[in-house]
């Protein structure tokens, strides 16, 4: 739950394809997700050699995508 809500999780077939997708997961469908603190998530993922993105529009946030390539944003709040 996350609040009154809920959130699914499903695995399913990947129905997209997983090369020629934009390199910043901004420009395409994402899944946002907010964090306390991005600084520390750059450092997770600088240490696992994960590639990521950051915000083109200067605010604190960081995209990168899932072993599937769908993308995902993890926004400082």
């Amino acid at each position: 739950m996350v609040g009154s809500e809920m959130i699914h999780l499903m695995e399913l077939p990947n129905p997209d394809p997983l090369t020629g997708r934009p390199t910043h997961g901004g420009r395409d469908r994402h899944t946002c997700i907010a964090i306390r603190d991005v600084s520390k998530l750059k450092a997770i993922l600088d240490d696992a050699g994960i590639p990521y993105t950051l915000s083109k529009s200067g605010r604190p946030a960081i995209f990168t995508r899932d072993p599937d390539a769908n993308a995902l944003e993890f926004t400082q709040v």
